[in-house]
This record gives C-alpha cells, sequence and structure tokens, in this order.
C-alpha cells in the first residue's frame, strides 16, 4: 500500500510582505480625502439653463442650447463604464 504525505502551504515572508503593501495601497485609495472638491451647482428649477456647446450627434458640429429656446429638448447623457 502507498501512502502520501499530508503536504503544507507555505508562504514565503517575501510573498506576505508584497500581500501587505498591496493591503496597505488599496487602503490607502480607498481613504477618505481631507479636502474633497466642493459639490458642484446645482440648476435650480426656474433658472434658465446654462449655456453650453455640444456636438450634434447627426453632424457633429457644435450646436448651441439657445437654438432650441422654447422647443423641448431631450439631452441623452451616456457613460460607458
Amino acid at each position: 500500500m502507498v501512502t502520501t504525505a499530508p503536504f503544507e502551504i507555505t508562504a514565503s515572508p517575501a510573498l506576505l510582505a508584497a500581500g501587505a503593501v498591496m493591503a496597505g495601497v488599496l487602503l490607502a485609495a480607498c481613504a477618505p480625502r481631507d479636502d474633497p472638491a466642493p459639490p458642484a451647482p446645482a440648476i435650480e428649477v426656474g433658472r434658465p439653463f446654462p449655456a453650453v456647446r455640444l456636438p450634434d450627434a447627426a453632424d457633429g458640429r457644435p450646436r448651441s442650447i439657445a437654438e432650441f429656446r422654447g422647443r423641448k429638448v431631450l439631452l441623452h447623457v451616456f457613460a460607458s463604464w
């Protein structure tokens, strides 16, 4: 009958040190900042929309939001992440 010896899983000190450094970097990256950026000003109801120029989806030329004054506008904001 053939028997095998049980094996142990051991980590080298260098591997443990690298893991500790990576965990420290991750925690530092997730920590809150001391000086957070001020929030962006909100558009209030009844206030004019700010002057914005965006590329037209059809032809790519810049269009001003003022060109659509008095008409309904759908502003589709898309993020791919």
